[in-house]
């Protein structure tokens, strides 16, 4: 089809040259003719009509031949053609970038699920190095406040089988869930085992909006035992670091706003009445599950001491 254009266009233009020539030749002996004192007449008429004749063509036939790509009202497979290709190099346009984005969103994924695995096991939980020999070096000593304002540290809970949970009272939906689970294997422990010591707790990961009075009122809501810890951000950071807890610290931008979400470690730590870690409990176990493993470890622990399943 474009050879066909082109082929027209090329014997269009050599026609009009050939009529614009002759039309010229005919004014030039009009004019002198008019020096000579000849009036000018019907024929010079005729050829400057002709001249107009020709060269508009010349010159149309010329700017359809460039703009055989523009759209075309009067050729429904031009303009259809001109759309098809300003739609795919939209098309490309818009892959390119999205692909980039694509690319640069996979980036900070890996990365961050790198980073997160120092931290976290396959089960998002606190990781554990396998190739410990024995009990995971997991907890230590840490000084903290309680809500009451009173100084504790880890001895305050030797003697009881303590359950571990770092959180924040400002999270919308995994703290809730978790502590709600933790406060419901708390009770069943309890009912089959009621001569067993039991001290539930909570370490806030956010003392710059964690406050006594904050923490308090929010864990109220889930157990009436539930004991409360913080303290300045290097104790809280100190305490995370001796339980392997991972927690996102917030910018001072993002402190500011007041609005912040901090991303942390989600599982459930428990110690022995020695205050040696015996497991922690991922988000995939549920209430059930839980509460027959520790049930597990208390019988095997009030038969031997010295016992372990590390």
């Amino acid at each position: 089809m474009h050879r066909s254009l082109l082929r027209c266009a090329v014997r269009g233009e050599s026609m009009m040259e050939s009529y614009r020539s002759d039309a010229l030749l005919r004014l030039r002996c009009h004019f002198g003719a008019m020096r000579r004192g000849s009036p000018m007449g019907s024929a010079a008429t005729e050829a400057a009509a002709l001249v107009n004749i020709t060269i508009t063509p010349l010159t149309c036939s010329r700017r359809a031949f460039r703009q055989q790509g523009a759209a075309n009202p009067n050729n429904p497979d031009a303009t259809e053609a001109a759309e098809l290709e300003k739609d795919w190099q939209a098309l490309k346009t818009y892959g390119m970038i999205g692909g980039f984005a694509l690319l640069c969103i996979a980036t900070l994924w890996y990365g961050s699920r790198q980073a997160k695995k120092r931290y976290f096991g396959a089960e998002g939980s606190a990781r554990v190095s396998v190739e410990t020999r024995g009990r995971p070096a997991l907890g230590g000593p840490f000084v903290l406040v309680n809500t009451k304002g009173e100084p504790v540290s880890q001895a305050e809970f030797l003697g009881s089988w303590a359950f571990f949970y770092f959180g924040f009272t400002h999270c919308p939906e995994i703290c809730p869930v978790e502590l709600n689970r933790m406060s419901h294997v708390v009770d069943a422990v309890r009912a089959a085992r009621p001569q067993e010591r039991i001290a539930p707790l909570f370490v806030s990961c956010d003392p710059r909006r964690d406050s006594l009075e904050a923490i308090d009122e929010y864990l109220s809501v889930f157990h009436p035992d539930f004991i409360g810890l913080v303290g300045t951000p290097k104790q809280v950071n100190d305490a995370c670091r001796s339980y392997r807890i991972y927690y996102s610290i917030p910018t001072e931008e993002d402190a500011e706003q007041e609005d912040y979400l901090i991303d942390h470690s989600i599982a459930i730590f428990l110690f022995d009445p020695q205050g040696r870690f015996v497991d922690f409990f991922g988000n995939r176990y549920d209430e059930r599950e839980i509460t027959e493993k520790v049930l597990h470890y208390m019988s095997e622990y009030a038969k031997d001491p010295t016992w372990t399943n590390w």
